[in-house]
This record gives structure tokens, sequence and C-alpha cells, in this order.
């Protein structure tokens, strides 16, 4: 935790260093003397100035008027009370003032956001000369001074931590990107995506969370790897006495067909040992079959004409139960990313189950529809007894069987559907089955070819 606590703390305090120091350097540049003698007098000060300008400088009346105006103030000047300017020549409000002023030394008049002074002050040559000033008021004026420091500060201290935190944030999250990238890629298949750890040689509990990632990945890969192997290891060697049994079990029929009638009968237990190996040689068949969890889509295929191959291929085996193959494509072009012999396989493995276990002199239905823009749904329906509710959600576990009417002695063996659901998953589908009235629904939904990336 100390590597990560002190970069976070060197971090913060080099920030609060650059927004102190920020902040002087702007008071610095606010308190330096202004260009201008008018830039920031107080309403008070400007009123003491004028006043001084028309008693002792009457010659700069007219250069202080334009310097004020850059100030937003307006000073109007007459020679004395009664020589009052034309009303065209004033505003309303000012006329108005130095009417008063024929009457009053001062007069003052204000609002939220405007302060109005007049006088009347004698000049050096002893005339009375009226002015009066239009300015912004004390509150204003307070306001406006303090909006510029504040804003100026408040600005300052954003950028510098928006600055600060966007390079602390991307220092810190960035090997944490890398190990979202790499779960992500192991969730969906790939065993040997790894995180890239940045700054090996300056090691923080980040860094060292995505080393334990990977080596996490590696044992999981590893694992993998060994029980895949263990698999087909022991496959292998399963099918080698299987296939010597086989034999043996052959040499014992020819030899007992030498015997004596009463003998014959022997041939039942000979006969049932020859059925079990069969079946558990087709177990390992299908365990081989077992797809593995990939991410590879290489292959673009027409799901119209996969099913049609596929129910040709069946007509035969319906046939011999008198049961009618109906296919129903609304599809032109159904094109989907897939691994063609995988797919094609539980595709038939589904076609089959359905010609199996449907009644005799019934129909098999093969629907191929599009779900939305997306998605292709395939849908087979058979009219046989169904599966109890209590079983629908375990049917596509490896090694579950149905035992009210599906089990082992109308064949299967728990796998065919685990290999079903497996494939399917591994082209980024789902497959669910749902009873019908008379017979089940097996619904396979398919991303269409524009919409499949890798499978996950």
């Amino acid at each position: 935790m100390l590597n990560l606590y002190w970069k976070i703390f060197l971090g913060f305090w080099l920030t609060g260093l650059a927004l102190g120091g920020g902040a002087f350097f702007v008071s610095q540049q606010l308190r330096e003397e202004p260009t201008s003698e008018i830039y920031g007098l107080s309403p008070a000060e400007i009123a003491h100035r004028t006043a001084f300008i028309v008693r002792r400088l009457p010659a700069d009346i007219d250069d202080w008027r334009e310097r004020l105006a850059e100030y937003d103030v307006f000073f109007y000047t007459q020679q004395n009370p009664a020589n009052s300017l034309a009303a065209t020549e004033l505003p309303a409000d000012i006329q108005k003032l130095f009417i008063l002023l024929e009457e009053q030394q001062s007069i003052e008049a204000s609002s939220f956001t405007r302060l109005k002074l007049g006088r009347r002050e004698k000049t050096l040559n002893g005339r009375e000369r009226a002015y009066v000033l239009d300015m912004p008021s004390n509150m204003l004026y307070s306001l406006r001074r303090f909006s510029e420091r504040i804003a100026v500060q408040v600005l300052l201290a954003l950028a510098i931590s928006a600055a600060a935190c966007f390079v602390l944030a991307r220092y810190l999250t960035r090997n944490l990107e890398q190990i979202s990238q790499a779960s992500k890629a192991l969730a969906g298949g790939d065993l040997s995506a790894r995180a890239h750890v940045t700054n090996r040689a300056m090691k923080d509990e980040i860094s060292l969370l995505a080393e334990e990632f990977n080596h996490m990945a590696e044992s999981v890969e590893q694992g993998i790897e060994n029980q895949k192997r263990l698999v087909r290891d022991i496959s292998h060697e399963l099918r080698s006495p299987l296939a010597r049994l086989q034999i043996a079990l052959e040499l014992a029929r020819q030899n007992n067909k030498t015997k004596a009638p009463e003998v014959i009968n022997r041939d039942q237990p000979l006969d049932r040992i020859a059925i079990e190996a069969e079946r558990l040689n087709d177990m390992i068949g299908q365990l081989l079959a077992m797809p593995e969890r990939t991410g590879h889509l290489e292959d673009t295929i027409d799901l119209g004409e996969m099913l049609r191959a596929i129910a040709d291929d069946n007509r035969i085996e319906a046939d011999k139960k008198n049961a009618r193959l109906q296919l129903h494509i609304n599809e032109t072009d159904p094109l989907v990313k897939a691994n063609a012999n995988q797919l094609h396989s539980a595709l038939e493995n589904i076609l089959r189950n359905a010609i199996h276990y449907t009644d005799t002199a019934t129909s098999v239905d093969i629907s191929l529809s599009r779900q939305d823009k997306n998605t292709y749904l395939v849908e087979v329906r058979d009219k046989g007894p169904g599966i109890p509710e209590e079983d629908l959600a375990r049917v596509f576990e490896p090694f579950y069987r149905v035992d009210k009417a599906r089990n082992r002695k109308t064949g299967g063996y728990g796998i065919g559907l685990a290999i079903v659901h497996r494939v399917v998953q591994n082209h980024g589908g789902t497959v669910s089955a749902r009873n019908l009235a008379q017979g089940l629904l097996i619904s396979i939904e398919l991303p269409a070819a524009h919409n499949t990336g890798n499978a996950s």
C-alpha cells in the first residue's frame, strides 16, 4: 500500500503547491500599480480627484473627462449653475441635478448600479463651477473588484486541479485498463490474454495486481490444458481395452456357435456386454467431440442452406418412423459467422433427437426466421412426449438425462444437448427448450453475420 500511498500523497502536495503558487502570482499581478491612475480607484477617490482638478487644474478637465469615460465614469461640467446647458446636451437626470445645484452646494443620487455626485467648486480665479459625476455605485464597484480576483483564482484553481487529477488518474488507471481488457479477453475464451504492465521498474499495488492477474491467467490456462490432455489421454486409454473387449466378445460368439443348443442362451449376457461396450465407445466419441470454447468464427455460412442439407440427410431416418420433415425458411441469404462443422453437428443433433422422440406418423417442423435485425431464430418442433417441466432447465447440462421420457433405453447419454449448448454459446447465441401442447420446441438464436464479431 505504501507505494500507491506515497504517489497519491505526492500528487496531492504538488497540486496544493501549484494552486498556492498560482494564487500568489495572480494576487501579485492584481496588486501591481496600474498603468492608468484611474484603474483601482473607488468612487470616493474619483470624486476627490475630480474636485481637485476642478479647483486647481481646470486645463486638465477635458483630458480627465476622456480618461474617466474609459472606465464607465461620465463627467459633466458647467462654468456656473446659472449658465445651464441646453436640455438636448444633457441626459434628463443629469439636467435635473444641475438645476438642483443652483440652490445646493452638493447633491447625491444613487441606485443599486449607479452613483451620481454633484458639487459646486470655486476655481482659482474665484468663479464657481458645477459638475456631476455619473459612475458605478460603491456596491457594484466592490462586486467588480471582488469578482475579478475570485474569477481569476477560481479559474486558475480549476485548470490546475483538473490537469493534476487527469495526470494522476491516467497514471493510476492505465494498468487497471490493461487488467480490464485482459479479463474480458480471458472471459471470451482467449486463454493467452495477459495484462501488459507499464513501468515495471516502479512497481505499485496496481502493477502487482496486474502481475498477480497474469499469474492467475497462466495457472488457469495451464490447468485447462492439463484437463484437456487428461480427458484425451483417458479417452484413448479407454478405447483400447474397449476395442479388445469387442474382439473378445466376437470370438466368444463364434465359439458358442459350435456348442449345443441348450447353452445358446449364454449369448444373452455376451450381447448385453457388447451393447454396453458400444455405448461406452459412443460416449467417449461424444466426449472427444465436445467443442472447445473459442472466440474464432472463420466461416460465413448460409443458415438456410445448412438446414436444407441437414433435413435432406435425415429424411430416410424420418421415413422409418413415417414422420414428415417440414422445413419453413422465411429469410433470403440468412448469413451467420460460424464454425461450419460444429454448427452443422449441433443442428443435426437437435433434428435427430426430434425425429427419434416424435410419435410415429407425426411431423417434425424446422423453421428459420429473423428475430430482429441482428438475430436469426431456428426452431425445431416434434410431436413427442416432451420433457417434465422440472427438468427443462437442466437438459443442456453434461450427462443429465431425463428418466421419465428420454432415458438411456431410448438412446442418448446426456452429452448431445450439452454439446449443442456449448456450440451455440461459442457462436454468441442462446438455446432453450420448452414444452408445447404436444411435443417439445428447441429454439436457437444466432447473431446475423453483420452483427457478429468474435464470440465471447
